[in-house]
């Protein structure tokens, strides 16, 4: 069964600050490191030009880890305004942005589900299914499937899961899987932050909903759940019986 995280996410201003003091002098080094790299495009030596590509991508990846830091820190300060939408459109445009990632891995991404109105901040669901789906198509095998489900959860709510067939988290790693920075066995050796569940989970938070993250029964790999206050109109009549052909058509689709 799926659970949320027990460690609960509050972006601290310290860091978030330091994070904004640093953007200027990083930006500063990259240049010079790029002015500095064009003058080895044509050495007769190619060794230092490699190196100072090497120092690019650090600093490249460094700086993602910095956005990564002010994106958490925004959710703290956004304000708030709800907006509706519908989660079966949202995931199916963001299956749609991932799916050359996936075809590049060798992993078939599909999506199935029906239509389910839901109210977020702005931009809440496609950041975190960009989490999400960046996490799951890391970690499945060659040939492996990642499936996104859109459906009604609990009353009220609107669940959107992330199932892969990766090495999966154990319960303890689930239990600290938001903490800032923190990665589990599957995440060490990468270049990954270690704040994308993090922002994920403050995300939804800040949207009146949670992440919920647990192992598949009876498959490996990880479902990781969006949850989120579905869209409820209020009624503009007295309620009638629906018709019999009122519900919805689901929608299953396959990308490899």
């Amino acid at each position: 069964m799926n659970a949320p995280p027990e460690w609960e996410p509050e972006p601290p201003t310290v860091v978030v600050a330091a994070a904004h003091q640093m953007r200027g002098p990083l930006s500063s080094v990259r240049l010079r490191l790029e002015l500095l790299q064009d003058r080895y495009l044509d050495a007769a030596d190619p060794a230092p030009g490699r190196e100072v590509a090497a120092i690019l991508r650090e600093v490249a990846r460094l700086s993602e880890v910095l956005e990564q830091v002010l994106a958490w820190g925004a959710v703290e300060h956004a304000v708030a305004r709800a907006e509706t939408a519908d989660a079966l459109a949202v995931a199916g445009l963001r299956v749609e942005a991932w799916s050359a990632a996936a075809r590049a891995g060798g992993t078939h991404l599909e999506i199935i589900g029906e239509r389910a109105p839901l109210v977020q901040q702005p931009g809440t669901l496609e950041q975190t299914l960009d989490v999400l789906l960046d996490n799951a198509l890391k970690v499945s095998p060659p040939g492996g499937t990642v499936r996104v489900s859109v459906g009604r959860d609990a009353p009220g709510e609107v669940a959107v899961d992330v199932c892969d067939e990766g090495p999966g988290m154990t319960r303890e790693e689930i239990a600290h899987a938001c903490e800032p920075f923190w990665r589990g066995r599957a995440g060490r050796g990468g270049r990954g932050s270690g704040l994308g569940l993090t922002i994920a989970a403050a995300l939804l938070g800040a949207s009146g909903g949670r992440l919920e993250l647990g192992l598949r029964t009876g498959l490996p790999g990880l479902r990781a759940r969006a949850v989120l206050p579905a869209d409820a109109p209020a009624p503009t009549g007295p309620p009638q019986a629906p018709a019999p052909t009122a519900r919805a058509s689901p929608l299953v689709r396959t990308t490899s």
